[in-house]
């Protein structure tokens, strides 16, 4: 356990640098500082695979090529900072598509990990619930100013749809298990730390105006749990 906890902790550090540095001045350097933190949940998530023994394959193994391109999706996202306004979009797009793999990875992750036969509605809820979600999103989004617009709508609806949709496959799962499985409790709360996480970037992307720093670090606080929540839950599959 000692190794996981020190990369843990070295994840910790160097998401807390990112951050800092993000919030006063965005940088080349600041993306760099973002790929290490990156990198550290994917090497905590490829050490905790490798401690944890032959079972649930699968799952480990869509959960770290989930993380994988969650890594992506922060380097792609970070150019939009020091890049042309005509470019920001295009960056924007990558790296939301880069997360919607992820998303769709953790999905496979837990629907095949996890899922037991004989339990349809534990596999219904996952595609259902989030329309739900979604729709009341697209409610409070519109009354509080957030505007996708045209070119983007569609795929921010795709995205949206993915983040939500692993969302209640990890809370179907949970509950499919009684919350007694310590990974999959993990991974629930991660993924609703995820979606408070998404939820005020896209404030942040598509609602006119400056964020105040606080928010922006909010978010990223929100990500950084997530994901190396995610990663550690891995170990608990003993």
């Amino acid at each position: 356990m000692i190794p996981s906890i020190v990369l843990l902790v070295l994840g910790v550090i160097s998401s807390t640098i990112f951050i800092v540095s993000k919030v006063i001045n965005y940088s080349l350097k600041t993306i760099i500082f973002k790929t290490i933190a990156s990198l550290f949940f994917v090497a905590l998530a490829i050490l905790c695979f490798c401690l944890t023994g032959k079972d649930y394959f699968i799952f480990k193994l869509f959960t770290v090529i989930g993380l994988f391109f969650g890594m992506l999706g922060d380097i792609f996202l970070g150019f939009k900072y020091i890049t042309t306004k005509k470019a920001q979009k295009v960056w924007i797009l990558l790296g939301m598509f880069a997360f919607a793999l992820g998303h769709i990875s953790y999905i496979i992750a837990l629907l095949v990990g996890f899922y037991v036969p004989g339990n349809a509605i534990f596999m219904i809820i996952p595609f259902t619930l989030p329309i739900l979600i979604i729709s009341i999103y697209m409610l409070i989004a519109k009354k509080v100013g957030i505007n996708f617009g045209k070119g983007m709508l569609l795929f921010g609806l795709f995205y949206l749809y993915c983040l939500t949709t692993m969302f209640s496959s990890s809370l179907s799962m949970a509950i499919l298990y009684e919350f007694k499985n310590t990974t999959l409790v993990m991974f629930m709360c991660a993924a609703m730390f995820f979606a408070a996480s998404d939820f005020m970037l896209t404030g942040n992307y598509f609602k006119p105006g400056q964020r105040s720093k606080a928010y922006r670090a909010a978010y990223s606080i929100c990500y950084y749990i997530a994901q190396f929540a995610i990663a550690f839950a891995i170990f608990f599959l003993v």
